[in-house]
């Protein structure tokens, strides 16, 4: 017979299972900034790809400048550009999840008005080719904790690397990053 007690106890191991299986598949990226922008003030970014850490990078136009800078608490991290039409914040993931089928992209940011973002994935081809799907349109309102969903293509052999692109138009001259998050499942 089935107690109250012994029903809950399964139900707490299975959402305790789930948050588990979500931790795995979870990258944080601004303590992992954070963590490159130790001993430096800032970091200047470029015109084209820049890659901050192994899974993250920032690409601007060509011509144009971005600093980013970290907080001592690690919990934070600006980005100061001026001009700038569009910018990609992008997050490799990792070939250990190819199983995958959906990712969400979690941002709490601060800026002068809402963003919105075009959200992708890119799969970089063995042969230097790439692809892009999944787009989606995402609202950042400032403030507050917006979160997206991707349904992801299947893993292609082929693909020496996927990305999920997360491509701002117009973005604000100062934005503070207070949280920016990929998770897969």
């Amino acid at each position: 017979m089935t107690t109250i007690y012994s029903a809950a106890v399964k139900s707490y191991q299975a959402a305790a299972d789930v948050l588990v299986a979500l931790q795995e598949g979870r990258m944080d990226l601004v303590p992992e900034i954070n963590a490159a922008l130790v001993g430096r003030p800032k970091l200047a970014l470029s015109g084209g790809y820049n890659a901050i850490t192994n899974t993250f990078g920032a690409c601007l136009p060509d011509g144009t400048r971005c600093d980013v800078l970290g907080s001592t608490e690690g919990n934070t991290v600006e980005l100061r550009s001026s001009g700038l039409n569009w910018m990609t914040l992008e997050a490799t993931l990792p070939s250990k999840f190819e199983t995958a089928t959906r990712c969400y992209v979690e941002c709490e940011a601060g800026s002068d008005f809402p963003l919105v973002a075009d959200v992708f994935v890119r799969n970089f081809a063995k042969d230097g080719s790439v692809e892009d799907a999944g787009h989606v349109e995402w609202h950042i309102r400032p403030g507050s904790l917006s979160l997206c969903r991707i349904d992801l293509p299947e893993f292609d052999e082929a693909a020496a690397e996927r990305r999920v692109i997360v491509h701002l138009r117009q973005p604000s001259h100062r934005l503070l990053i207070g949280g920016l998050c990929v998770t897969l499942v």
